[in-house]
């Protein structure tokens, strides 16, 4: 695991997840969005490595993508059907990403959870990120924030 690219990873597992199951695309990298409507969902994973995965993306974008991953109108989506594909997209990145970090391991991965938006600053007490990426969407923005246990 030494010497990864965990920033070619996350572009990797980005591009093929949004293409593969939102119908959707990567516009490029972009700067994390501050003080943006936004949903976050976060998973652990254990394996070796461990660590945890989290997805943050605008309102917007989760709205764009949940119509493309439900098949259905923007218009018609409920909070409860954005929360439910953001953690669902969260679990996917996630599963793209850890099978790609070692092949020769199985992984576990835990249940997918909303983070509410009033615990905003509880990733800042956490261990600095292994990898974080930006990318712009059609409506907005996503960040994908990897930590892996025991590495800096």
């Amino acid at each position: 695991m030494t010497g990864r690219n965990f920033d070619q990873l996350l572009s990797g597992a980005v591009d093929a997840v949004l293409e593969t199951m939102f119908f959707a695309a990567s516009l490029g990298p972009a700067e994390s969005e501050i003080g943006a409507d936004f949903l976050e969902a976060r998973l652990a994973f254990r394996g070796n490595p461990s660590g945890t995965l989290g997805v943050r993306l605008s309102a917007a974008s989760a709205r764009l993508l949940a119509a493309g991953f439900l098949g259905e109108d923007e218009e018609t989506l409920t909070d409860l059907q954005l929360g439910q594909v953001v953690c669902e997209l969260a679990n996917m990145l996630c599963g793209s990403l850890v099978s790609k970090l070692e092949d020769q391991e199985s992984f576990a991965l835990a249940s997918p959870e909303l983070v509410p938006a009033a615990s905003e600053n509880a990733a800042s007490s956490q261990a600095p990120p292994t990898a974080c990426q930006s990318f712009e969407l059609e409506n907005g923005i996503i960040t994908i924030t990897l930590r892996l246990e025991g590495t800096a």
